[in-house]
C-alpha cells in the first residue's frame, strides 16, 4: 500500500483528512506533491502544469525522492502533511534495514515546543481516529509513542545531540526555515540541524522531509531552494502559496494581511522568500569572539568596570544585565545576568544592584524605553540610571562593526547570548535606512546588553580639564571634588 491509496482508505488515514462531508477534494493538491515525493505517476495534463509550477521540473525520477524541501504558506496544511508522512514512514518501515535489538525513530524536529505539540497532537489524532490504527500503538513516552512494529514516534524540540546515535527511519523537520531562531532551540540555524539529521538517516536510508514557509535568503533552506527548484536538482523542492495547497483559505484573510505588512504576507501566504531581511553578523564571526569556558570573570581592584541593562516591563520580555571593561582597545564582557519573565521589575532592580555593587559600579547605562520607575528603583540602591544616546537598533549596528574587527571583542561562552546576536535580523525600510531586530517570537535581551555596554566601553576618550570621560560626563564633577574633600578632611565653608 503507498500513501495515497492509505490517505484514500477509511481504516487509516482518510478519517483524519477528509472534510465534514467525507471528501479529500481539498487535499488534491498535496496527494499530487506527494506522489511526486514518492515516485508514483503523475499523468493527467493540469496535474503535470501544477508540477511544473511549483517544483521548475517538467520531468519526475521514478523512484521518487529520499529528501525533500515543501516551501509552502501558512494555513497550507503543511503541519497535518507532515504528520501523514510521518505515520506513513513508522507503519511501512523497512525493518530489515536495522539490526538485531536496534529500535527505528521516526523524528518530526520543530523549532520550537508549541510548535512541536501541534505536530504530535496532529500524529496521535491519526492513530486515534480508526481502530486499525488505535491498536498499533503499545506505549506512551515523554517524547512521543512506540508502535506494535518496534518503531517509534518521538516528537523533539530541534536540538542536534538528541538525533545523534539514533537510527532514523524517517525524519520530518517542520518549519525548518525558522530552525534557531528561538532561544530554546538547541540549534544554531537551518544548516546545523540538517547537517546533524543526515548521518542517522545513512544506515537506514530513510527519507528526510522539510516542511516549512519560507523565510529569510539564508541557510540550508535557501541553498535548497536555489539549488534544487529545478530539472536537475536530487532534492525535490515544492514551493507555492497557501491557497494552492489550501484552497478553504479565505482570501480576505490574506488581503488585509498584505495591506498590513506587505512583505511578511507574501513570505507566510505567497511563499515568497523575503529580500528585506538578512542576518546582521555571521554565526562564524561571533564565535570567533567568545573566549571557549570563559563564562564570567569576577571583581577585581584597579578596573573600570561599565554596565548596560535591559529592563522590560517583567511581563514578557526579560531583563539582562551586561557588565564589561576596557584592556586598550579591546571589549571584555565580565558578567551576563538574564532575569527571566514575568518578573517584579522592583525585585530585579535590586538584584542587579547588588551585582553591580559588587563590580564597584555606581552608574548603570540603559535603554531610552525605560520609564522613570527605573532611574527611582536605581537610584534607591544608590546607583544612577543614565539612558543611552543610540536607540537599540543603531547599539546594534554599532556592533557589528566591532565584532567584524578581530581581536577587538571577547565574549563570554553562553549559548544563549551568541544565539540572540546571531539571530538579529538587518531589515530593509521603504525610507532607505535599515533596521536591527530579533525574529518573529525572538527575543534580543543579552544581545542589547553586550551591544550596549560594548558602546559604552568603546565611546571616544574625552578630557575635559584634568578629569578624563569616555563620550558624555557619567558623574557630577561637584559630587567628584566633595568626595576628594571628604577623604582629605577638608571644610568647604558656604557663603550661603
Amino acid at each position: 500500500m503507498n500513501v495515497i491509496q492509505a490517505i484514500r482508505d477509511p481504516q487509516l488515514f482518510r478519517p483524519f483528512l477528509a472534510d465534514h462531508n467525507d471528501s479529500l477534494r481539498t487535499w488534491h493538491n498535496w496527494e499530487i506533491a506527494l506522489r511526486c515525493l514518492y515516485g508514483l505517476p503523475v499523468k493527467k495534463a493540469k496535474n503535470l502544469a501544477l508540477v511544473e509550477r511549483c517544483t521548475g521540473r517538467t520531468t519526475l525520477p521514478a523512484d521518487g525522492f529520499q529528501q525533500a524541501l515543501f516551501l509552502t504558506g501558512r494555513r497550507s496544511g503543511k503541519s497535518r502533511i507532515a504528520a501523514v508522512i510521518c505515520a506513513t514512514e513508522a507503519i511501512c518501515a523497512d525493518l530489515d534495514m536495522l539490526a538485531r535489538g536496534e529500535t527505528g525513530v521516526c523524528a518530526v524536529v520543530s523549532p520550537t515546543r508549541r510548535q512541536s505539540l501541534i505536530v504530535k497532537n496532529y500524529l496521535r489524532a491519526i492513530f486515534d481516529t480508526t481502530p486499525l490504527l488505535r491498536q498499533e500503538v503499545t506505549r506512551e513516552t515523554r517524547e512521543g509513542f512506540q508502535l506494535r512494529n518496534g518503531i517509534s514516534i518521538e516528537i523533539l524540540v530541534a536540538d542536534f545531540r538528541m538525533i545523534r546515535g539514533h537510527s532514523v527511519v524517517c525524519c520530518v523537520c517542520d518549519e525548518v526555515a525558522y530552525m534557531g531562531l528561538d532561544e530554546d532551540s538547541k540549534v544554531h540555524s537551518d544548516t546545523e540541524l540538517i547537517r546533524a539529521v543526515l548521518p542517522s538517516l545513512a544506515t537506514t536510508g530513510g527519507k528526510l522531509v522539510c516542511i516549512s514557509s519560507p523565510y529569510a535568503r539564508r541557510g540550508w533552506t535557501w541553498q535548497t531552494y536555489q539549488k534544487h527548484h529545478n530539472n536537475s536538482g536530487s532534492i525535490l523542492v515544492w514551493n507555492t502559496d497557501s491557497r494552492t495547497m489550501n484552497p478553504t483559505l479565505s482570501q480576505k484573510i490574506i488581503d488585509a494581511a498584505m495591506q498590513e505588512d506587505l512583505a511578511a504576507a507574501k513570505s507566510e501566504y505567497l511563499g515568497e522568500f523575503r529580500d528585506d531581511v538578512s542576518l546582521l553578523v555571521p554565526l562564524e564571526v561571533i564565535e570567533r569572539c567568545v573566549v571557549k569556558g570563559r563564562f564570567q570573570l569576577m571583581p577585581r581592584p584597579h578596573t573600570n568596570f561599565q554596565a548596560f541593562c535591559d529592563l522590560s516591563g517583567g511581563r514578557h520580555d526579560d531583563g539582562s544585565l551586561a557588565i564589561g571593561h576596557r584592556d586598550g582597545d579591546k571589549a571584555i564582557i565580565d558578567c551576563l545576568k538574564r532575569y527571566a519573565a514575568p518578573f517584579d521589575p522592583r525585585v530585579v532592580i535590586g538584584a542587579m544592584a547588588q551585582v553591580l555593587h559588587s563590580y564597584g559600579i555606581r552608574a548603570v547605562v540603559g535603554d531610552r524605553y525605560a520609564g522613570s520607575f527605573v532611574s527611582e528603583g536605581f537610584r534607591s540602591h544608590g546607583i544612577s540610571y543614565l539612558p543611552s544616546p543610540k536607540s537599540k537598533s543603531e547599539l546594534f549596528i554599532d556592533l557589528l562593526g566591532r565584532l567584524a574587527s578581530p581581536g577587538s571583542v571577547e565574549l563570554l561562552d553562553d549559548d544563549v547570548s551568541v544565539k540572540q546576536i546571531g539571530s538579529l535580523e538587518r531589515r530593509t525600510r521603504s525610507g532607505g535606512k535599515d533596521s536591527v531586530d530579533h525574529p518573529p517570537g525572538g527575543h534580543d535581551d543579552l544581545a542589547n546588553s553586550i551591544a550596549g555596554v560594548i558602546q559604552v566601553l568603546t565611546r571616544p576618550t574625552k578630557r575635559i580639564g584634568g578629569w578624563a570621560t569616555r563620550g558624555q560626563r557619567t558623574a557630577d564633577p561637584r559630587a567628584t571634588f566633595a568626595k576628594w574633600f571628604r577623604n582629605n578632611n577638608v571644610r568647604v565653608l558656604s557663603n550661603n
